[in-house]
């Protein structure tokens, strides 16, 4: 029967106990292996130096444990040793191994005795002539070649790779294989995973991955050009407070996804979260890229370099050199991506704060009042000033012709009482002056009202971003009242049915969108009522059956309506000043 699981178990024992005998050994100076061949003790290996010391009655040359990182070991045939652990590189073994053998990274090559297990992950294992392997063989990722007259007494499995074993080869337990071609997830882990390192030139793979999102970035970069500006400009005010929230998203992010999950009905806005920390780390990670990009092109003076797409490649160029160095590309990665989504998160504030101070600097058309004329004024007093007409040139003023005096005298114009006064009167020269003009219009009779006007056409409609915060927030309110109400999934919906329709019915939102400022009105300019937000309600879970694209359609909908507005005649404005709950 196969041992697999005693083997790993084995290994891992035989690794941990190494390493404590090593860091003992060079702890304790009078540690019995750490004495000088005069005292008749076995030596330690230190740094990969070779000591060592003939016993009595031997002759085999006795070594400690050998242990390698990063780095080749061999044990010759007139050496033994107890065991032998090399993470990193490879090993040959021609003397003898007490205990097991495990190889992480590199190849194993055996024509001694092992006395234990041989365990060698990411890598192959040959069983050369005159091997005497006790115990089982085991290759994780890699293959088993067993030449003839080689021994092994226990099983040999090779996991995803291959087992080759020759005609004179003595096999006593089982024989494994699973074929699988995985030299590529080994050329991987050995260059990039075990060095922390995102690219290594070794493995061809990767940079096919890394032009993909290359090409990627640049699509962003050219079809979303504002949004990244806005980001560049964030990165040129405040560098620091951008990593800052950055650090702040990225530790809130799991503790808000762990909330959203123990809700259970939180899961319906799971995939909006995740959907909107991808956009953002995409997004800052270009605006990231032209920012360096940029400041190497203004100080160096290269115009190419000061345009976004050319500081687009040239940032994109210096962290792929960035990526390949040991560690310092896995700190890279890390370190970009934790500040691309504090950039995205802190243009996105300021593009609120920006919309919400320009709602809150525009007057609302209701508070534009057309004064009123009292009803005992003369209806002239209401006209508006017209210039006066042309004046015409008395008879009396008119020079008489040579030899002709006038003998006539215009009498004086009787007066006339001005309407709503008792003691004034009004000639007919004034009378013309304020009615008789062609230019003045009709006197009023009664005052101007205002018009009325739609609050779905007074307010500007809120977007995507904002829908999720306010559904945000009121599902958070939901999972609370479930999970204390102890409710199972079928009545939390029904408590969401109910819960979205009494409040719009209320007051045309919900808690969430009373924080945001957001309000459902009627797109006709009627009464919202109780009707149009159970069917409203109703039509938002169709949003969300259809993958989301219900609520997606409000991203690229100019009248930034989902399909559930549609449906119920609805439109979200985004209101200057809300009214708090406590006011109602």
């Amino acid at each position: 029967m196969l041992r697999s699981a005693g083997a790993w178990a084995l290994a891992t024992a035989a690794v941990l106990a190494l390493c404590c005998a090593a860091s003992h050994g060079e702890a304790s100076p009078t540690s019995p292996q750490a004495e000088t061949p005069e005292t008749g003790s076995n030596a330690v290996q230190t740094g990969g130096a070779d000591q060592h010391l003939e016993t009595e009655g031997s002759s085999r040359l006795e070594r400690g444990p050998l242990i390698v990182l990063d780095g080749n070991a061999e044990l010759r045939a007139d050496e033994t040793t107890d065991v032998v652990v090399v993470i990193g590189g490879s090993a040959k073994i021609h003397g003898k191994v007490r205990n097991a053998v495990v190889v992480v990274g590199g190849d194993l090559e055996v024509d001694g005795e092992v006395g234990d297990a041989v365990v060698v992950v990411l890598g192959n294992v040959k069983a050369k002539r005159g091997a005497d392997l006790h115990q089982d063989v085991v290759a994780v990722m890699g293959s088993i070649n067993v030449e003839p007259n080689a021994k092994i007494h226990g099983d040999a499995r090779a996991i995803a790779g291959r087992l080759v074993v020759a005609k004179a080869a003595s096999i006593l337990g089982q024989r494994q294989e699973v074929a699988v071609n995985l030299q590529w997830l080994r050329q991987w882990l050995l260059q990039c995973l075990f060095k922390l390192r995102p690219l290594a030139p070794q493995v061809g793979w990767v940079w096919v991955v890394a032009g993909a999102f290359f090409l990627f970035y640049l699509l962003v970069a050219t079809a979303f050009p504002r949004p990244v500006q806005a980001c560049v400009d964030v990165l040129n005010d405040r560098p620091a407070t951008t990593m800052v929230l950055g650090i702040l998203a990225k530790l809130l992010a799991p503790i808000v996804a762990l909330i959203l999950a123990v809700t259970g009905i939180g899961l319906l806005v799971l995939p909006f979260l995740l959907l909107a920390l991808f956009v953002g780390v995409v997004l800052g990670k270009v605006a990231l890229l032209e920012w360096v990009g940029l400041s190497i092109g203004h100080r160096t003076g290269v115009r190419p370099w000061q345009k976004p797409l050319g500081a687009f490649v040239l940032g994109s160029l210096l962290l792929t050199l960035f990526y390949m160095v040991w560690v310092v590309g896995l700190l890279a990665y890390i370190w970009f991506s934790i500040w691309g989504l504090g950039v995205a998160v802190t243009a996105l504030l300021e593009s609120l704060h920006r919309k919400r101070t320009q709602a809150a600097a525009t007057v609302p058309p209701e508070t534009l009042v057309t004064p009123e004329v009292p009803p005992s004024a003369p209806a002239f007093m209401a006209a508006p000033e017209v210039p006066p007409a042309p004046a015409f040139t008395a008879a009396s003023e008119v020079s008489p012709a040579p030899g002709f005096a006038p003998s006539l005298e215009v009498p004086p114009a009787p007066a006339v009482a001005a309407p709503g006064f008792g003691g004034t009167t009004e000639t007919p020269e004034t009378s013309v002056a304020h009615h008789a003009s062609p230019f003045e219009p009709p006197p009023l009779t009664q005052p101007l009202k205002p018009a009325v006007v739609p609050d779905a056409l007074s307010h500007p409609r809120a977007g995507f971003w904002e829908h999720m915060a306010a559904a945000f927030l009121d599902i958070v309110l939901l999972g609370v009242i479930g999970a204390l109400g102890d409710l199972s999934m079928p009545w939390v919906l029904v408590v969401a049915l109910a819960y979205f329709s009494a409040m719009w019915t209320w007051r045309g939102s919900t808690v969430g969108g009373t924080v945001l400022g957001l309000k459902v009105v009627r797109v006709d300019g009627h009464p919202l009522t109780f009707t149009v937000a159970l069917v409203r309600a109703l039509a938002a879970g169709f949003s969300i059956i259809v993958l989301f694209l219900g609520f997606l359609w409000i991203a690229w909908d100019l009248d930034k309506q989902g399909w559930h507005d549609r449906i119920a005649g609805t439109v979200v404005l985004r209101l200057p000043r809300g009214t708090p709950l406590v006011c109602y």
